[in-house]
């Protein structure tokens, strides 16, 4: 379990590097609004005068749903009692969610979410095994009554599954393409967990498809799990060896794991192949970007949208080009036509934020986060921009606000109290 934890640590280091080299450009200049290349303490607010000020704006159901994906992955990988009861006392006792006639008190709000959430699974007719086994595994820890009504609820899906007989033809719904459909769907909103548990059950269906290992590749790679994305899109090149997005993919997670000979080679091996689909020119383009070669990735891009212009996320990866390679203008412009084809794709909403931020257009950058955050109310990078791009326009009160909205799902994050203290101070001195 320690080592769980020391994983979880580096991989929380390896994102906000990532972090640095995306907003180096907007926030180099103010000290408490930059990224820190390794945080060393754990900032809290009892370190200034006066009383800690808790969040009081109740979180809503989407963001239940996340912390409760959140807390179903670590049972998974094997909390303890302990452990779990120190996530759910984190989330805080004062916290309540905004359902219908939630007339309660705020300790149970949280089960209150979790019945309607069981509600909703037991009247749908999509099959949720895993979710069910992981609920009933949160069960026998005995952690409290959300433990108890978790694993009652799972062990009402696992038993219907066991009477319900198996289709002979699957309804529509279930079809594998549904499932990959479905995940993409997520990982274009930042809904990390939620993908992840829509590509497992594609697994269940069929597990050695490489569009399926591929997708688990690609959302463990979103959620910093890189050794799984390797094992991962491994196992999709064996069974695809000339699936370019894989090897280019494959080659970002050996990267962020610092086996930089592996992820060249990986490069290299992409941009060797001649791709045959637009999705297979674009990964080409993604390949020669990380070989730094810029303006062969523009042509590559260049020549899969103009076969394929429908591609919302063709346009979405151009943009992070031009982004790259600080041409915020085109950037937000390519930015732009994947938001025509796909409104609510949450990444370029966040990105077309950054690459406004990095041209000085407060406003507007606020407008983008706060359409991100309409889309992703449970995105904590969202919020955490929103809140440093609120100071640059000095509207402390706001962004004061948007970092206690970033607690709410992360209470233990040093950076968040940090840039949350701060502005405090800020405050206080004005």
């Amino acid at each position: 379990m320690m080592q769980f934890m020391q994983r979880v640590g580096k991989t929380l280091g390896r994102i906000w590097q990532q972090l640095i080299r995306l907003w180096k450009q907007w926030f180099r200049r103010s000290p408490p609004q930059s990224f820190p290349k390794k945080p060393e303490n754990r900032v809290r607010f009892q370190t200034l005068t006066g009383p800690r000020h808790q969040p009081t704006k109740p979180l809503s159901a989407a963001e239940y749903e996340f912390l409760f994906s959140e807390l179903l992955d670590g049972v998974h990988r094997g909390w303890s009692q302990a452990q779990v009861t120190q996530f759910l006392e984190k989330i805080g006792p004062d916290s309540t969610v905004n359902l219908k006639d939630a007339e309660i008190e705020s300790s149970d709000a949280y089960v209150l979410w979790l019945r309607q959430f069981g509600t909703r699974l037991l009247n749908s007719p999509v099959p949720n095994q895993e979710l069910a086994r992981r609920m009933v595994q949160l069960g026998a820890l005995n952690c409290g009554k959300l433990s108890t009504v978790a694993g009652e609820i799972g062990q009402k899906l696992l038993d219907r599954e066991a009477n319900t007989p198996s289709p002979a033809t699957p309804a529509s719904e279930f079809t594998l393409e549904h499932y990959l459909q479905l995940g993409q769907i997520h990982l274009d909103r930042r809904q990390y967990p939620s993908a992840l548990t829509t590509f497992e059950q594609a697994a269940t269906h069929s597990p050695n498809h490489p569009e399926v290992l591929y997708g688990l590749g690609l959302v463990c790679h979103r959620m910093g799990l890189y050794q799984e994305a390797v094992g991962h899109l491994t196992e999709a090149l064996a069974q695809k060896p000339e699936f370019v997005a894989a090897l280019t993919q494959r080659g970002l997670a050996y990267k962020a794991v610092d086996d930089l000979a592996a992820a060249t080679a990986d490069f290299e091996s992409a941009v060797g192949m001649k791709p045959n689909t637009p999705e297979e020119s674009c990964a080409r383009g993604k390949a020669l970007m990380q070989l730094k070669q810029p303006e062969e990735a523009i042509a590559a891009y260049e020549e899969a949208l103009t076969i394929h212009r429908e591609s919302h996320r063709g346009w979405y990866d151009w943009g992070n080009v031009f982004y790259d390679l600080q041409r915020y203008e085109e950037a937000i412009a390519a930015y732009d036509k994947a938001l025509d084809l796909q409104p609510d794709y949450a990444a370029a909403w966040f990105n077309r934020g950054a690459a406004l931020g990095n041209l000085h257009r407060y406003g507007e950058a606020i407008a983008a986060f706060e359409k991100l955050l309409e889309i992703q109310s449970h995105d904590y990078h969202g919020w955490l921009c929103l809140g440093q791009t609120l100071e640059r326009l000095h509207r402390i009160p706001e962004a004061i606000a948007a970092y206690e909205r970033a607690l709410q799902l992360r209470p233990d994050d040093p950076t968040a109290w940090r840039y949350r203290n701060a502005a405090m101070l800020d405050m206080k001195k004005s």
